[in-house]
């Protein structure tokens, strides 16, 4: 039974939030900085002025100040802050609302977007995540604001991938609408590939394992030199790499109604030996539950030639701190358990941005997130923040579909499935490294007998309650 117990979020959604972005410094408020001219006219001018507005176009909301919290993006703050100067500047020309912007570091914007939804300091409009737990933290007068005429102005709901409208809507309604996109691919060593006659990337777990023994080298006593595969586990992690690998075997984290979870079925148990195989039978990953091991780092460092589960934006980072493998790296999307069609290549996480009931401007609000969300805008901020796209059509661009990296996030982003469960106490029940899911992983890469992780797991799923 789905239990209705309310818990506040903790600290740890900034954990979570971080898998869908490199994180930055926090940074001061930043405002168009424009103010619309004043010229004196003659009663005729004023009265063709006048009817040139209306002709062109009028602006109700000239005049108008929104406040605009977001995240902060990208390995360069510079790069967002004069993306945002333009977005805001852009959109003061075409509506007389200036929209002063905050830029928040991750490990504040738990606490501070939840104050705002329980009668704290709140912005008009914000940049949001863990949409359910919001929605129920909400009251008549403080939270996020049912927002379903944008979404229909925008094109309705078939606008975005699934897994964006699985954390903007909440029970029919919407509370946001969904902008930037996280899926994982496979990063893999094209220098390595070729040395070891390897052609293509692996389509299946079989032809995962059989690359990866390919590629892998060992001492004597059979310890790692060089592994050939690697989780993508930051801190030691393993729950969000299992994620993919239960959506891949067609298993389903939960019920379709959300009132139980269902992991503990074939699929889930599949998914879980074949995260604990492949570094207890076939020797092919380092044990990494060691929370300062970076598969990335060792990756870059030539340690490693695949990292299961990295993420777009990851290209910047080896680009920046490893520039000697220019042209020798790739993606492709992540191997399903059998290559059958209707198997998931992975999970995304994605995130709306929504306004605040206590906002002195709705409708004003509603046009900022209408033109921040704008297919042209969108476009826009993906290309300077390195960010994927909710948006189906924005990911139909050349610049995605063309760049043989980004498509591979395209191709993912196609058949993938919501990482993040819309449960008010979810950043509780994923909370690393205590929380019941990522121990259960942890625990099953030790050689836990997976029934009894299992078992233990939902234990702590129920005392927990969603």
């Amino acid at each position: 039974m789905r239990e209705k117990r309310w818990l506040a979020l903790g600290l740890t959604a900034a954990v979570t939030a971080g898998m869908l972005s490199a994180c930055g410094q926090e940074a001061n408020p930043g405002t168009t900085g424009t103010e619309k001219p004043e010229t004196e006219k003659t009663e005729t001018e004023g009265q063709d002025q006048d009817e040139e507005d209306r002709t062109a176009g009028e602006k109700p909301y000239e005049g108008t100040e929104l406040t605009f919290w977001m995240q902060s993006y990208g390995n360069d703050p510079s790069n967002q802050t004069k993306a945002m100067d333009k977005v805001t500047a852009d959109f003061f020309e075409k509506t007389g609302i200036q929209v002063n912007y905050v830029i928040n570091d991750w490990s504040s914007a738990n606490q501070k977007l939840t104050l705002a939804c329980t009668g704290g300091e709140a912005p008009d409009v914000g940049d949001v995540f863990f949409t359910n737990s919001f929605v129920e933290m909400s009251s008549e007068e403080y939270g996020l604001m049912e927002i379903n005429d944008v979404i229909e102005e925008l094109g309705g709901e078939e606008t975005w991938y699934s897994a964006g409208k699985d954390e903007a809507c909440v029970d029919g309604d919407w509370y946001g609408v969904p902008w930037r996109f996280d899926t994982r691919a496979l990063i893999y060593n094209t220098e390595d590939f070729e040395e070891a006659g390897i052609t293509k990337a692996p389509e299946t777990w079989e032809e995962l394992i059989e690359t990866a023994e390919k590629l892998t080298k060992t001492d004597e006593s059979g310890n790692i030199t060089h592994a050939g595969l690697a989780w993508y586990s930051d801190m030691g992690r393993y729950d969000q790499s299992w994620f993919s690998m239960l959506a891949q075997c067609g298993g389903k984290m939960m019920s379709e109604d959300f009132s139980e979870f269902t992991f503990d079925s074939e699929e889930g148990k599949k998914s879980l030996q074949f995260l604990s195989d492949c570094i207890n039978k076939y020797n092919i990953c380092n044990s990494s539950v060691d929370a300062s091991y970076d598969a990335l780092t060792e990756f870059m460092g030539g340690n490693v030639s695949m990292v299961f589960g990295g993420a777009a934006d990851n290209r910047t980072s080896i680009l920046s701190s490893a520039p000697q493998m220019e042209g020798k790296f790739a993606a492709a999307p992540l191997p399903t358990a059998t290559g059958a069609e209707n198997e998931n290549h992975a999970i995304a996480f994605s995130a709306p941005i929504a306004v605040f009931k206590t906002t002195e401007y709705p409708d004003a609000a509603k046009e900022w997130v209408k033109y921040f969300c704008s297919e042209e805008v969108q476009l826009y901020l993906s290309k300077q923040l390195s960010l994927l796209n909710s948006n189906v059509n924005v990911m139909k661009d050349s610049y995605f579909t063309e760049d043989a990296w980004l498509n591979a996030y395209v191709e993912t982003s196609k058949r993938s499935q919501a990482g993040d469960m819309p449960l008010t106490t979810w950043s509780q029940l994923d909370a690393w490294p205590d929380g019941p899911i990522p121990k259960m992983c942890s625990e099953v890469v030790n050689g836990t007998d997976i029934d009894s992780a299992i078992e233990k797991c939902m234990k702590g799923l129920q005392e927990i309650g969603f």
